[in-house]
């Protein structure tokens, strides 16, 4: 209804993804404010379990729609199921994240249905009765605030990690959705593709120089759900650098990340940027490793609980903001550090 607040679940390999959750807490809040209802829909496998953890979040209804249809990545299924429960209740918004599947069901979703929709939020609240966005501009060294203008549902599309996770307990009354077809033209995924789809134990292929480049099992991890993280910059010198940052990754159990400028050289692939321009991460330990710390790689990590940096440039930005720095050569720090990880594991 007018006051309603919505929140798009994802469910990946039969479990929610932590963005949903995210989700389903500002879904939640906004909609106490707002004095309507919250929900959450959920399509795919195994909704009945994402349901619970969905009401434990506060949403009040959850839309659940079973099917096989929808394991797959062919976006018109989630589309039309979503697209026939807005035309049936006319939320006020509608959270997604800024996901490739939160991307591509909302854009297609507002083409379909001729709603507004902004991508990139870092923040949403009530004022004066309406949603109101904070969203970064030029490179993250400013804020704006915006607002939707006409009537319908509005599509609000949050970076991940930008609403924390409110497990307030409680229950959602589940309604169950029929599952949309599968599309008439017959496409159907053939295989996976990407990062995922890496053929020869993970092999990606050449960097400029002819170094083959190649994906680690560490590096498969999801940066936006990571306890910790590893990244690395310009200042590995090239994609065999990447090695190092694998291994130390390895030994601590956490994720690799990059920054845009390692990933512009081509040394690792673009879903390990972060950054303005790529992930927002809020991990428990950030170890930066040959990076700058220029504003634009603080946007997408500033908010970790502890940062550590690595750099042999003591006047580097980074070392302005982190919480520990260890001005030294990474290609001699690294190793030494990745040691005494490995040794204090046993």
């Amino acid at each position: 209804m007018a006051n309603d607040v919505w929140a798009l679940a994802e469910i990946a390999g039969g479990k929610l993804t932590g963005v949903s959750l995210q989700l389903a807490s500002k879904a939640a809040e906004l909609a106490g404010q707002l004095g309507g209802s919250s929900a959450a829909v959920a399509m795919g496998a195994n909704t009945a379990a994402a349901a619970a953890e969905l009401g434990a979040c506060g949403v009040k209804t959850v839309y659940a729609a079973d099917g096989a249809v929808y394991d797959e990545y062919l976006v018109q299924p989630h589309v039309d199921t979503l697209a026939a429960l807005v035309e049936q209740h006319q939320p006020a918004a509608i959270l997604f994240g800024v996901s490739n599947y939160g991307r591509d069901v909302a854009a297609r979703l507002a083409a379909r249905l001729g709603l507004g929709l902004e991508y990139n939020v870092a923040e949403v609240a009530v004022e004066g009765g309406e949603l109101v966005m904070t969203v970064p501009a030029f490179g993250g060294s400013q804020s704006v605030k915006m607002a939707f203008t006409g009537g319908g549902t509005k599509l609000v599309g949050a970076r991940p990690n930008a609403f924390p996770t409110n497990r307030v307990g409680g229950a959602a009354a589940v309604v169950s959705v029929a599952a949309a077809s599968a599309p008439a033209n017959g496409a159907k995924l053939s295989g996976p593709f990407g990062a995922e789809g890496a053929t020869e134990a993970g092999r990606l292929g050449k960097a400029p120089d002819g170094h083959d480049i190649w994906m680690p099992a560490a590096m498969r991890a999801k940066l936006e759900e990571a306890q910790i993280i590893v990244s690395g910059g310009r200042g590995l010198g090239g994609p065999q650098g990447f090695e190092q940052i694998e291994a130390l990754a390895t030994a601590l159990g956490a994720g690799v990340g990059a920054s845009r400028a390692a990933v512009d050289a081509g040394w690792i692939p673009y879903p390990h940027q972060v950054g303005q321009t790529g992930k927002t991460v809020k991990p428990t330990v950030y170890i930066a490793c040959g990076i700058s710390g220029a504003v634009q790689h603080k946007a997408g990590m500033g908010s970790s609980a502890l940062i550590i940096a690595i750099n042999k440039d003591k006047d580097a930005p980074i070392f302005g903001f982190c919480d520990l720095g260890v001005v030294g050569d990474l290609n001699v720090v690294v190793p030494q550090l990745t040691e005494k990880v490995r040794q204090r594991k046993g």
